[in-house]
C-alpha cells in the first residue's frame, strides 16, 4: 500500500512538472510555431528573395541612370634651364619658363541608356521572375500546411498520451482493490496463496504500464515545446480537444478541388511557367540588340594666371547602336539546351506532382474510413470489457468465478481502454492528415 501511495505521488509530481504554468490550446500551438519555426521562415525569405528579383527584372525596362564628377589639380614646376643663341642679340639667353604653373580641372556628367531590344528576352525574364515569385509564395503556404500537420500530431500525441495515463491510473487502482481483496480472502482462509501472488504480478505489471506512460507524456510534451519554438523546460499544459467525427466529404470532390488549390501542385505548376519563359528568353540570344544611350557634361580648366574662366564648356552625344553576336564560343546553345532540359524536368515534376497529391487524398480519405469504423468497434469492445469485469469481478466474489476469469478480464478492460484511445488518437490524425493532404 505504500508503494502504491509512493507510485501515484510520483505520478502527480510528473503531471505537475510537465502540466504547469500556461494552457496553450491548439491554434495557439500553431500561431507560435508560425513566428518560430526555421524551415517556414526559410522559405517566407525566399518569397521576399523572389519579389526582389521581380524589381530587378522590372528594371530591365527602365533606362539606366548615373552621374560623375571629377576633379583634377597638376602642379608643374620650373622648366630646367634651356638656352638659345639668338644671332640678332648675338648672344646666348634663357629660354625656359621659370615659373610654376598650377592648373586644375573639373568636370560633371550625366548619361542614360537603354535597350530597346534585345530577342525580347527582358520580357520573358520578368516573366518569369513572376512566375518564380509564385512558385515561392506557393512553396511558402505548403510548408504552412506541412507545419500545422505536424503540430497537429504533436498536439494529439500529447493528448493521447495524458489520457494513456489515466487509463494506466485506474488499471493501477482496480490491481490495488484487487490485491487487497484476495489478500483478505486469503487471510480469512478462503483464497489460496498461489491467487494472492498472481495479483501481485498483475499490480506490479500495472505499475510498471504507469511509469511508462508517465515517460511518454513527459516526451510527448517535448516535443510539442520544441516543434512550437519553447524551451523543453518550459511548464505549461494543452487543452482538451473534443473529437469531432465528421462525415468524409466525396473523395471525387475532394480530389477535384486540390487538383485547383494545392499549394504543392500550383508551386510545380509555377516551376513550368517559369522555364518555359526561360527557353524564350534563350531564344532572344539569336537575335541583335539596339541600345540608346545619352551623355552630357560639363567640364572647366583654371590656370594659376587666369582668375577667372568662361563659362564651363560642355558637350552632350547620343548613340544608337545595333549589335549581333556572330559566334560566343556556343554559350548560346548551351544556354538553350539548359533551358528546355529545365523545362522538361518541370513538366515531369509537374506530373509526378499531380500524381502524389491524387494519391495522399486516397490514401488519407481510406485512413479516415478505417479510424472511424475501428473507433466504433473499440468503443463497443471497451463497454463490453467493463461489464465483463464488473460481472466477473461480482461473480468471483459468490466463488462462481475462478481467479485466471477475473486476471483475465483485469487485462482485457485495460487493454480496451488502450485501444480506444489510440483509436480516438488515429481519428483525430486521419482527419488531419487528409487536411494536409487536400492542401489545407
Amino acid at each position: 500500500m505504500r508503494r502504491f501511495i509512493a507510485l501515484i505521488g510520483f505520478v502527480v509530481l510528473l503531471m505537475a512538472g510537465v502540466a504547469g504554468g500556461e494552457t496553450y490550446t491548439l491554434d495557439i500551438c500553431i500561431q507560435m510555431a508560425m513566428k518560430t519555426d526555421p524551415n517556414l521562415v526559410r522559405f517566407r525569405n525566399a518569397v521576399k528573395v523572389a519579389d526582389a528579383t521581380v524589381w530587378q527584372q522590372a528594371g530591365a525596362f527602365l533606362p539606366s541612370v548615373g552621374a560623375s564628377y571629377s576633379q583634377n589639380q597638376v602642379n608643374r614646376g620650373p622648366l630646367s634651364p634651356q638656352y638659345r643663341y639668338i644671332q640678332d642679340l648675338g648672344q646666348v639667353v634663357n629660354v625656359a619658363d621659370s615659373n610654376s604653373v598650377i592648373s586644375k580641372g573639373y568636370s560633371v556628367g550625366v548619361s542614360a541608356g537603354m535597350t530597346l531590344f534585345d530577342g525580347l528576352s527582358n520580357v520573358w525574364n520578368y516573366l518569369g521572375s513572376r512566375a518564380s515569385k509564385r512558385g515561392a509564395e506557393y512553396d511558402f503556404a505548403a510548408a504552412q500546411s506541412d507545419l500545422v500537420y505536424l503540430i497537429k500530431i504533436d498536439y494529439y500525441l500529447v493528448l493521447k498520451a495524458k489520457r494513456d495515463l489515466d487509463v494506466a491510473g485506474e488499471a493501477v487502482k482496480r490491481s490495488e482493490e484487487l490485491l487487497k481483496l484476495f489478500q483478505e480472502k486469503y487471510d480469512l482462509g478462503s483464497a489460496s496463496l498461489s491467487e494472492v501472488l498472481k495479483q501481485k504480478v498483475q499490480y506490479g505489471n500495472d505499475k510498471l504500464t504507469l511509469v511508462l506512460a508517465g515517460r511518454n507524456m513527459e516526451a510527448s510534451f517535448d516535443n510539442l515545446a520544441l516543434d512550437v519554438g519553447l524551451d523543453p523546460k518550459t511548464d505549461f499544459d494543452v487543452a482538451d480537444a473534443e473529437l469531432k467525427r465528421e462525415p468524409a466529404e466525396n473523395i471525387d470532390g475532394l480530389i477535384e478541388e486540390a487538383l485547383e488549390t494545392h499549394p504543392s501542385l500550383l508551386s510545380s505548376k509555377a516551376g513550368v511557367d517559369a522555364y518555359r519563359y526561360d527557353v524564350r528568353s534563350a531564344w532572344g540570344n539569336y537575335f541583335p540588340s539596339l541600345s540608346l544611350s545619352y551623355s552630357y557634361g560639363w567640364n572647366k580648366d583654371r590656370f594659376r594666371d587666369i582668375v577667372k574662366a568662361g563659362p564651363f564648356d560642355h558637350s552632350g552625344s547620343i548613340h544608337l547602336s545595333l549589335n549581333y553576336n556572330i559566334f560566343d564560343g556556343f554559350s548560346r546553345e548551351r544556354n538553350m539546351v539548359r533551358a528546355k532540359t529545365g523545362l522538361n524536368t518541370a513538366r515531369a515534376s509537374f506530373a509526378y506532382e499531380r500524381n502524389r497529391v491524387v494519391k495522399d487524398i486516397q490514401d488519407a480519405y481510406l485512413g479516415i474510413k478505417v479510424a472511424d469504423e475501428t473507433l466504433i468497434v473499440t468503443e463497443e469492445t471497451e463497454r463490453a470489457a467493463n461489464e465483463d469485469f464488473q460481472l466477473v469481478q461480482t461473480k468471483y466474489n459468490l466463488g462462481a468465478a475462478a481467479l485466471w476469469e477475473l486476471l483475465d478480464s483485469q487485462v482485457s478492460l485495460r487493454e480496451a481502454q488502450f485501444s480506444k484511445v489510440k483509436a480516438e488518437f488515429d481519428y483525430n490524425l486521419a482527419q488531419a492528415k487528409l487536411q494536409n493532404a487536400t492542401g489545407k
